[in-house]
């Protein structure tokens, strides 16, 4: 059984944050660098890791599996994957809001 796609991410940037985190704490210990400059390096290549993980979630993304669903209609309840069948909720469209029921 696979994973679903939205806990792939999440584990994702888990083990990037857990990685990056090691790495500057090895960096500063081990060659004894100031620790600003190593940190900050740090902050921007992690942020920008893992914004390249998650930009996929800015289109219609199938949350079990990860398909695009641009194309696939939906109704008012949500579209509904073709491939795993999972239900997903339409993303808004641009300018537009989403109420809160």
């Amino acid at each position: 059984m696979s994973m679903p796609f939205l806990k792939k991410q999440r584990l994702r940037v888990l083990a990037i944050l857990v990685a990056g985190g090691l790495a500057v704490f090895g960096l500063i210990s081990m060659v004894s660098l100031p620790a600003l400059p190593v940190l900050g390096f740090a902050v921007i290549t992690v942020a920008a890791v893992v914004h390249r993980v998650t930009a996929r979630l800015s289109m219609p993304t199938c949350h079990g599996c990860g398909k695009n669903l641009t194309d696939v209609p939906g109704d008012s309840i949500g579209v509904v994957c073709p491939d795993c069948g999972a239900v997903c909720l339409p993303l808004p469209a641009p300018g537009e809001h989403r109420r809160n029921a």
